[in-house]
């Protein structure tokens, strides 16, 4: 006997209002936490929610991913909000487990029913047809980066020169070079910055040479994307979207005038990841056009070549370029993808032979380790004995263990004596492993204290305050390094943006604005990648986020570095309209253009 539909709806609203009962478990404040449940904000979160979850119970085709989906946010949330309001997750926090189960119910049909309007939006979208003079098109969307860019650059003139640019120049100054940074991103920098010097006898110059360099760079990257788009018959909204998105949205412009390494970085990976969805669906025709197999090879050696992580995402992807490229392309793909790879092996170590460089330090590598032994030094001396203290100091002096700050290993890991690890690892591991086993919650917290930003999308991204190691300027926000370090300074030619800029990079200011402020978080934008990959995947297009594996990979590598920032996961950003591009159409990414 079927059920009436009265009782189907009585038992969505009871499912409705479990979800928005437990909510404030994700919300976790360190006031009285009635800033949720004690608002009629509640009641429009019921009612807004109620139709979604009433279809997805009773007419929804449920999926493992979605499931999977609601997992992540759920736990993502409940974590994060405790980490950023206590400071610590209590495991024994009864009242988050019991609320998990409904808020995984919960989220679990809200995402089937989101995910049922994308598949009703992808099945009935009629495609236009390509508009005539394409060339003029694009040149004039190149132009237009450039004009739009140019004036900001005006207003930060002579640009963001921050992030370790001040040490990369001085190596190329100072002719002693070290392996720390990508040397391919060092020699172009300083020697850019240098040379606009000599020329205009300005390093101000110098500077905006380098970012005039960059944005000649990233407007072709864009403009090849927007290229992308029109040649597959993308909506005609997406792509005037895409225009307007890559010129103006703040973290882009940001960016692309800033002298950090994980612009061009995440430009090669930008690109790898739209070449791959071009691969996995031309095949054959992919590597019948030159052109395009050698901008593969260029953006996957750009990939590795810009940050070190690169290098080892290379490596997971060559199998992957290799199985997915189609039975015939195998071979073809497989000397494509290895080429990279011995190019940047050759680039990489003939640069560090001819300038000599020093080999980098192992800290970078040991980041999590290190945070997690200086937290329990500094928040639980009594769980280290006295030879355990005492070998821990053979490599972390007290004073940098009494730096210890939780959301960033840097003002720790700086004093690390890396001769001392070199001469014995296994001591410090074995030292490392027996004070875990005493003090796991600590090094559980230690961990998630400098990566919860990265899953969290309420995080604040204030990881440099109170620090005391740096000399930056940042205020309550440290979202972008907003200066211009030396031998440049600030100059700015429209004040009035400028200022913007900072407001944007050391205040909270875009922080505070609802629905606005989580297109700057990188924990929401994480899971928007999450749910748009899970969708794909319910609907068996698996290449396609086999595509996006690059940018997946460089998330796994980043949770386990020194603290969160933009730049870390600037793919996230970059690679948007992409993943807007492969979710909006559906199954027609693989259907023939003809």
């Amino acid at each position: 006997m079927s059920m009436s539909e009265g009782k189907k709806k009585f038992i969505s609203a009871v499912v409705t209002l479990a979800g928005v009962i437990c909510l404030p478990q994700m919300l976790i404040s360190s006031g009285k936490g009635l800033d949720f449940s004690n608002s009629f904000l509640s009641v429009l979160v019921f009612l807004l929610c109620f139709p979604v979850v009433h279809r997805s119970l009773w007419n929804g085709a449920r999926s493992i991913w979605s499931f999977l989906m609601s997992l992540v946010l759920v736990t993502a949330c409940c974590l994060g909000s405790r980490l950023e309001a206590l400071g610590y997750v209590w495991l024994t926090d009864w009242h988050m487990w019991a609320a998990m189960p409904f808020l995984l119910l919960f989220f679990m049909l809200l995402t089937d029913g989101l995910w049922g309007i994308l598949e009703d939006a992808g099945r009935y979208e009629k495609q236009e047809q390509e508009a005539a003079r394409i060339k003029r098109e694009t040149l004039y969307i190149f132009l237009f980066f450039l004009l739009v860019w140019g004036i900001v650059l005006l207003a930060v003139y002579p640009g963001f020169f921050v992030y370790d640019a001040q040490d990369e120049f001085n190596q190329v100054a100072m002719r002693r070079f070290t392996t720390h940074h990508p040397l391919l991103h060092v020699v172009l920098l300083g020697g850019i910055v240098s040379l606009g010097n000599k020329i205009f006898a300005s390093y101000n110059a110098g500077i905006a040479l380098y970012m005039v360099f960059q944005m000649l760079l990233m407007a072709g990257c864009f403009t090849y994307i927007l290229s992308y788009f029109r040649q597959y018959r993308a909506p005609v909204w997406l792509r005037r979207a895409g225009v307007l998105y890559f010129a103006f949205f703040p973290v882009i412009q940001m960016y692309v005038l800033c002298s950090a390494k994980d612009t061009l970085y995440s430009a090669g990976m930008l690109l790898t990841i739209v070449l791959l969805l071009r691969l996995f669906r031309e095949k054959a025709e992919f590597f019948g056009d030159r052109k395009k197999a050698a901008l593969l090879l260029l953006a996957l050696f750009s990939m590795a070549a810009m940050r070190h992580n690169g290098f080892y995402i290379l490596l997971l992807m060559i199998p992957v370029i290799i199985l997915c490229a189609g039975k015939n392309c195998r071979a073809k793909a497989a000397a494509t993808a290895c080429t990279a790879l011995l190019l940047y092996l050759l680039v990489s170590n003939g640069l560090a032979f001819a300038l000599h460089a020093q080999v980098q330090e192992n800290q970078e590598m040991l980041t999590v380790p290190i945070q997690q032994l200086a937290r329990v030094y500094t928040t639980s001396p009594e769980v280290m004995t006295e030879e355990e203290k005492s070998v821990l100091l053979e490599v972390l002096p007290r004073e940098a263990l009494e730096r210890y700050t939780p959301k960033l290993s840097d003002s720790v890991k700086i004093d690390f004596n890396n001769a001392a690890y070199r001469a014995e690892p296994s001591r410090y591991w074995k030292l490392w492993w027996s004070v875990g086993k005493k003090a796991p919650a600590v090094y559980l917290n230690a961990w998630l204290l400098t990566s919860y930003g990265f899953w969290y999308p309420d995080a604040v991204i204030d990881v440099y305050r109170g620090n005391t190691v740096f000399t930056y300027t940042y205020e309550d926000s440290s979202y972008f390094g907003f200066e211009t370090e030396l031998p440049g300074t600030r100059d700015s030619k429209i004040p009035l943006l400028n200022e913007w800029f900072r407001k944007l990079s050391l205040e909270l200011f875009q922080q505070k604005v609802p629905v606005v402020s989580m297109l700057f978080s990188p924990g929401f934008l994480f899971l928007v990648y999450l749910s748009g990959l899970l969708f794909l995947m319910r609907r068996k297009q698996y290449k396609t986020v086999l595509a996006f594996l690059p940018a997946i990979l460089n998330w796994l590598t980043v949770i386990l570095g020194p603290t969160y920032l933009v730049r870390y996961v600037l793919i996230f950003w970059l690679a948007l309209p992409v993943l807007a591009y492969v979710v909006s159409t559906g199954k027609l990414c693989y259907t023939n253009r003809n």
